[in-house]
């Protein structure tokens, strides 16, 4: 995890000069070795946690006034519960691999807390003192060796939206690995624009066109009009943008076909977001020889009555289950393929691209998946979604 947080924080900063051991990690703020006393009247170390608000690797104020604990109950020192702070108990794997015991609810006179500073200095003291009065030397003042903890992430600045949301050990599901995406048009743009706030090791890009001014009228975000004077390969402009945020973007400013279907197939997972019918043959047949798994999206939209209807279709094809793909993924030009028209719509795009990442998390085990579909199907007409194929 970099420092980046505690170097530009004035409160972190504060909070490490007087010897407290801190260490932020996805989202979250630990303050370690805090003596406390148990209901044996024994002096332990434990670590408060408090959800941390970050912007630009800059803390904001608190957000809320509740903190965990990884410990024992803390107690005076006489043994009693320290009730007053007293909120849940109950183990809560709040952090990936990392389980609290407790949680405290102490709400200052202001209501809030003005920093962090602040916060973790008053639970630090209500732990602290009681121990302190059974032990003069016991201090949550350890005044560690400063290090730059673990691997250093893939985003740019830290994930909060986890955090605050309580699930970053689910979202730690979708972290490492590979994920490719073969065509940039607007599906496979918004499919990118969600993986890319996801932990995945890698994003590996193809596609060979130009960035143009069509294309801005169906992506994600706005592109500029100097973006679009510059003619970019849609690989590289994507690459661009998304790399503003995360690390491990790859762009491929090439098409791929039966010459260089090999360049997908070693990926984790693919997502297949293009109309080509004969390259996305080659494509589908080298994944499925080397048993990869991967997700083909196509949208058909048709003119009916002055005005447009159409299905959005997400044929998953997984190491569990193959048998269905000739039944819905032709291999024809677009004009063959009910699926794969050229009618494309911004929000049809996006609808499609949000089916296939919801389905990639659920192999990854982030969503619940009892029915384990491997096609879906959306009808504007309707607003039906229906599911088939189900392992």
């Amino acid at each position: 995890m970099s420092q980046r947080p505690r170097n530009r924080s004035q409160d972190l900063r504060h909070l490490r000069n007087e010897g407290y051991n801190l260490e932020v990690r996805d989202g979250h703020l630990l303050l370690k070795e805090v003596p406390y006393v148990n209901e044996k009247r024994e002096v332990k170390r434990g670590i408060i946690v408090s959800k941390i608000t970050l912007n630009n690797d800059v803390t904001q104020p608190p957000g809320d006034h509740v903190a965990y604990f990884a410990g024992e109950y803390p107690c005076n020192k006489d043994g009693s519960r320290i009730t007053e702070i007293q909120h849940q108990s109950g183990s809560q794997e709040l952090l990936p691999g990392f389980f609290t015991n407790h949680s405290f609810s102490s709400k200052p006179a202001s209501g809030k807390y003005n920093d962090y500073y602040e916060k973790m200095t008053t639970y630090a003291s209500i732990l602290w003192h009681p121990a302190e009065a059974l032990d003069p030397t016991a201090t949550p003042k350890t005044f560690p060796v400063v290090t730059d903890e673990g691997e250093e992430s893939v985003f740019q600045y830290v994930d909060t939206a986890s955090s605050r949301a309580g699930i970053g050990a689910v979202s730690d599901k979708l972290s490492g690995g590979t994920v490719a995406i073969v065509g940039l048009g607007g599906t496979g743009a918004y499919v990118l624009d969600m993986i890319a706030k996801t932990p995945v090791h890698e994003i590996h890009l193809y596609d060979g066109d130009d960035f143009l001014q069509h294309n801005a009228f169906r992506a994600p975000g706005a592109a500029s009009l100097e973006d679009l004077e510059q003619h970019p390969k849609k690989a590289n402009y994507y690459a661009g943008v998304y790399s503003r945020m995360r690390r491990g973007i790859f762009a491929h400013p090439f098409d791929i076909d039966a010459s260089n279907a090999d360049q997908v197939a070693t990926a984790g997972f693919v997502f297949l977001c293009l109309g080509d019918g004969q390259a996305k043959r080659a494509i589908v047949d080298r994944l499925q020889a080397l048993g990869a798994e991967f997700i083909d999206c196509g949208i058909g939209v048709y003119h009916a009555d002055e005005k447009l209807a159409g299905v959005i279709r997400v044929t998953s094809s997984t190491t569990t289950k193959r048998d269905h793909l000739p039944r819905y993924v032709t291999f024809t030009g677009a004009e063959d393929d009910e699926y794969a028209t050229n009618i494309q719509i911004a929000d049809l795009n996006a609808l499609s691209a949000v089916l296939a990442v919801i389905k990639w998390k659920k192999r990854r085990g982030f969503y619940a998946d009892l029915e384990n579909e491997h096609h879906t199907t959306y009808t504007i007409d309707g607003n039906a979604i229906t599911n088939e194929e189900f392992q």
